[in-house]
């Protein structure tokens, strides 16, 4: 998602905010290679944090990259991968979950070679890292701050059936610990989010956090429409997963954000790869995956508000925040 000029400018608790990084001694021949998801660079969502999260790390490291983008076909996927691993590349990253069935059947057969993906931990092998977040405690923060705002007390939630449970649980846990009588709606919307949301509106609904991939614009026209007809709604987003082209009718509309930082994962990869290591944190003992899962104690999980409302609420956010940085991952 774009970035927005926002409303509100805050920045949270200690454990929310992104520390300065001492420069790191590197390897001046490290390679990088990047498989892009469709569509590249200026795509307003994962692309962009990893181009992101690699243009911080320069600052740090010396290294150079190579990469390349898919057409999204599962054979252009491997071809992707393949490229990159004749360039010799250090590390491989590839980008998105869409990746993990064509960079599982590359990297059974290059087991040598390094490589990471951003937003999967489905691969169970030992020259794969996952890099992750804590949705749990993302949907806590998204859930604690619908309940402060909502003057209905009836908020939403819609997921996707491909989605694991982490958003729906930490947003029912966050919410009700805010106010234990709001009541919670949850859905599921594999296609148009926005039907479903009207439907949550329909029925009273004020404050609606969607985590489905992908464009958020038609979710968005349908809370401005609903706040024109004298409700009054707002919408709790998702980065860089969602990405919106928000415009003056809409983006008042966007309350907060949850954001997943990409970009300090993709520091801590190139870090560790340019002294010879990898993340190596057991993230499913079921499949045998490993990397590193983020939360909001190390920084990987924040929200971003965007109302002015909830500057009247932000301290209570911020000590809501540091319960939902214990919950377990």
């Amino acid at each position: 998602m774009r970035k927005l000029r926002s409303v509100l400018s805050l920045a949270l608790i200690a454990v929310l905010t992104f520390s300065n990084i001492s420069p790191v001694q590197a390897n001046p021949s490290l390679h990088i290679g990047v498989a892009y998801d469709t569509g590249g660079l200026g795509d307003h969502s994962f692309n962009d944090a990893v181009n992101a999260g690699l243009i911080l790390a320069k600052k740090r490291i010396k290294f150079a990259i190579d990469s390349t983008v898919t057409i999204g076909t599962e054979n252009d996927r491997q071809l992707r991968i393949l490229s990159l691993i004749k360039k010799k590349c250090d590390v491989v990253v590839v980008v998105g979950s869409q990746y993990a069935s064509a960079l599982k059947v590359v990297a059974t057969q290059f087991p040598d070679q390094q490589f990471a993906i951003i937003n999967d931990e489905s691969i169970g092998l030992r020259n794969v890292t996952s890099l992750v977040f804590a949705e749990n405690q993302g949907g806590y923060l998204a859930g604690a701050t619908a309940a402060l705002l909502s003057k209905s007390s009836k908020i939403g939630i819609i997921t996707n059936i491909a989605q694991n449970k982490g958003f729906e649980k930490g947003f029912a846990s966050g919410a009700t610990t805010v106010k234990s009588t709001i009541v919670i709606d949850s859905k599921y919307a594999n296609d148009s989010v926005a039907s479903v949301a009207k439907l949550m509106i329909a029925q009273g609904a004020d404050v609606i956090f969607s985590t489905n991939p992908g464009s958020d614009v038609e979710l968005l026209n349908v809370v401005a429409a609903a706040n024109k007809s004298g409700k009054s709604v707002g919408v709790i987003g998702l980065e860089p997963e969602q990405y919106a082209t928000l415009s003056a009718s809409t983006k008042k509309y966007l309350v907060a954000s949850v954001v997943k930082r990409i970009d300090i994962a993709l520091v801590d990869l190139v870090s560790e790869v340019s002294l010879g290591n990898t993340l190596s944190d057991i993230l499913n003992p079921e499949v045998g995956s490993s990397g590193r899962r983020y939360g909001i104690f190390d920084k990987g999980v924040e929200i971003s508000l965007w109302s002015p409302d909830l500057a009247k609420v932000a301290k209570q956010i911020n000590l809501l925040a540091k319960k939902a940085a214990k919950l377990s991952t």
